[in-house]
């Protein structure tokens, strides 16, 4: 079996999760070849077998969608170059845009001059789909119900439904869940923990809130900002919040936010007080799950999210989470009696767009007090905190184990 795979280079989301599925399958004698504009921060710090290609095209940026990165035809030559000696190659591609639509114009070519039996899967991802806008909807429903599209894959039956409504679609779209490293996020013995938080300068006691994210405006920073003020103002023990991911510096300017360096510690960037809560901001982690493993709660405020993969890894860790219920992993949530799914306004792709253009707060989409009731609640009960992350870690390691995963994604390309 050979794959052929070009998507996304974030740190995050689904370029994680493709990473990992990808590698996985690279250490089961399958050929994997993967085509990047910018190499994914996965395979910086993991040994793979997946064979990687840089397309070094430094003038494409491939978070815009535009005419040079859709209709890409160097890129295309190279990877049909790359195909030349193999027999029945399977291009798979996640994210729609450039690198579905560059696989589904290699395939197009190959056709031209080799046999039709190998096969172009594509996986739609979250912002795939909603950040389009009208002007790419006909363009998007064009590939998607493409006849040379021999299957399309993406993370939760709610997503499904949503791409189906928003554009008409009558191709079948299956889900393939998300994959959990389990040698990576799993519960620590609480020695750990506490030896873990004195070497950071935090103690058993503090109340630790948790957030990891690209911190794009979709994933609301300032909503999370906003609920672990108010509940930190309600809570006895001292409060942290550990913000990891890209320093959201448009958040931190409109809650009028200090930042000073951290010195004593180099794995924090910035710290801030507000109140009875100090805001401790990382940047972009390899290892979150160091962070994750020696916090109480999860936090998430997304506005849209087809999956959260975060918060799959915070139920891995063995920590409850606190999470807005639009979320495609809720049901999971739910189901396995690891946290809280706050009340939030569901928006349509075109009011998700209109909503995000936005320059005053959108505090109003969600029940901010529940959430703040929810983080109280774990902070008040310890116990019964810990009992929901320990059903959450038991849950996420069967759901999400990988070698299950990707025998289902053989079914796919087989």
């Amino acid at each position: 079996m050979n794959i052929f795979s070009m998507y996304h280079h974030s740190f995050a989301g689904g370029s994680k999760n493709t990473s990992r599925l990808l590698n996985h399958i690279s250490r089961s004698d399958h050929a994997v070849d993967a085509y990047f504009f910018e190499m994914p921060q996965y395979f910086a710090y993991t040994q793979t077998k997946v064979r990687i290609h840089d397309l070094a095209l430094t003038n494409v940026n491939s978070e815009v969608i535009d005419i040079q990165s859709l209709n890409n035809y160097s890129a295309t030559d190279k990877i049909i170059q790359g195909l030349d000696a193999v027999a029945d190659p399977i291009l798979f591609g996640a994210n729609l845009f450039p690198y579905c639509n560059i696989l589904h114009d290699v395939k197009s070519q190959l056709i031209n001059f080799k046999n039709d039996n190998f096969k172009l899967i594509i996986h739609p991802v979250g912002s795939d789909i909603w950040q389009v806008g009208t002007q790419m909807r006909s363009r998007v429903k064009w590939l998607l119900e493409s006849p040379l599209v021999n299957s399309i894959i993406t993370y939760s039956p709610g997503f499904v439904s949503e791409i189906k409504e928003y554009f008409n679609i009558k191709s079948d779209i299956s889900v393939l869940s998300p994959v959990l490293e389990k040698e990576k996020f799993f519960p620590i013995e609480e020695k750990e923990k506490s030896k873990r938080r004195r070497n950071l300068g935090l103690t058993d006691d503090d109340f630790i809130i948790h957030h990891h994210s690209s911190m794009r405006k979709i994933k609301c920073p300032e909503i999370v900002l906003e609920i672990a003020i108010k509940s930190a103002q309600l809570i006895n023990e001292k409060c942290i919040l550990l913000m990891v991911g890209p320093i959201p510096y448009d958040a931190i300017t409109s809650l009028n936010l200090n930042l000073g360096k951290l010195s004593d510690h180099d794995l924090f960037t910035y710290v801030t007080t507000k109140g009875n809560l100090t805001i401790y901001w990382t940047g972009v982690l390899s290892d979150v799950e160091y962070l994750m493993q020696i916090s109480d709660v999860e936090l998430n405020a997304s506005v849209h999210d087809s999956f959260n993969i975060s918060l799959m890894e915070a139920m891995g860790c063995g920590i409850p989470v606190v999470t807005s219920d639009v979320v495609g992993i809720s049901p999971h949530i739910k189901k396995a009696n690891a946290g809280v799914c706050f009340p939030t306004k569901k928006l349509k792709f075109d009011e998700l767009n209109e909503v995000l253009a936005l320059e005053t707060s959108i505090s109003y989409l969600f029940d901010i007090d529940y959430a703040v009731s929810a983080i109280i609640s774990f902070a008040n009960d310890r116990t019964g905190a810990k009992l929901k992350g320990n059903a959450g870690a038991t849950y996420v390691i069967n759901e999400f184990c990988i070698d299950r995963i990707t025998n289902e994604f053989y079914t796919h390309i087989t």
